[in-house]
Formats: C-alpha cells, structure tokens, sequence
C-alpha cells in the first residue's frame, strides 16, 4: 500500500478527524474513502435536490433597461 504525506492547514486538519471520528473510522481511512468519492463531505438536502425544474416556464425575462447617464453613480 502507498503512503502520502499532504500538508493542510490546521483547521482542515481538524475538521478532517472530527469527521473521521464521526464516522467512525481512522483518519486514513476516511481520506481513502472521501479520495475514492464514496463519501459526499457536503451532500445537499433532499428537499434542495427535489427543487430541480420546479420553475420551468414561470420566470419572465426581466427588461432590458437602458444604460445610466454618465455622473448617476
């Protein structure tokens, strides 16, 4: 098996064993798995993910304003 060292800083390291530890599992293996995509550090929420397509067809396109004169900022 290789071995890797990576240099984080300390508080990615921090959050790193935290979650590790809430998983359950060393730190090596919780890298190996988030490496490898079998774990999602940041899922969205379900009810984020149903939203998709929920507003085909009701936005309006907004109107092309002119451009401010010149001095109005």
């Amino acid at each position: 098996m290789a071995q890797i060292t990576i240099y984080v800083p300390d508080d990615v390291a921090r959050r790193l064993r935290q979650a590790a530890r809430r998983a359950k599992k060393s730190l090596s293996a919780y890298l190996t798995e988030l490496a490898s995509g079998r774990l999602e550090p940041r899922a969205w929420p379900k009810s984020f993910l149903e939203l998709e397509g929920s507003c085909r067809g009701t936005l309006k396109a907004p109107q092309d304003l002119p451009p401010d004169e010149p001095g109005q900022l």
